[in-house]
């Protein structure tokens, strides 16, 4: 009987210091694979960019710009959605503007355009 009861006590205590360990271990969080893959899949938020260059071409039968920009008059054509579509008729080669655009994996998309044409003071 007193084998019985060292052996009990004994792994009673080993139970005790044993068992916080082996609850850390275990995940906090009880999601599904299905709930990680979605989560996964989602898209990221994409962040709004702002450009201040001078307009080459508009295109609205395919509501594209082509503007110039930087130092060295990089060339670079936008798709335009959005409020940008509406300005589309009052935009021609030469206007400056300030677009704010996204960048989805290299696709350039307009969301607005603002101008930026400065008339002299007299």
């Amino acid at each position: 009987m007193q084998k019985t009861t060292t052996w009990l006590a004994t792994t009673l205590t080993a139970l005790t210091l044993v068992g916080p360990a082996i609850a850390a271990d275990a995940p906090t969080t009880s999601s599904t694979p299905a709930a990680e893959a979605s989560k996964a899949a989602a898209p990221k938020t994409m962040r709004t960019r702002h450009l201040a260059a001078e307009i080459v071409s508009v295109d609205q039968g395919s509501k594209t710009v082509t503007v110039k920009h930087g130092r060295n008059a990089k060339e670079t054509t936008f798709a335009v959605e959005g409020d940008a579509a509406a300005r589309l008729a009052d935009l021609k080669a030469g206007d400056h503007v300030r677009i704010g655009y996204v960048d989805n994996q290299g696709q350039m998309t307009a969301k607005t355009i603002t101008s930026r044409n400065h008339t002299a003071k007299h």
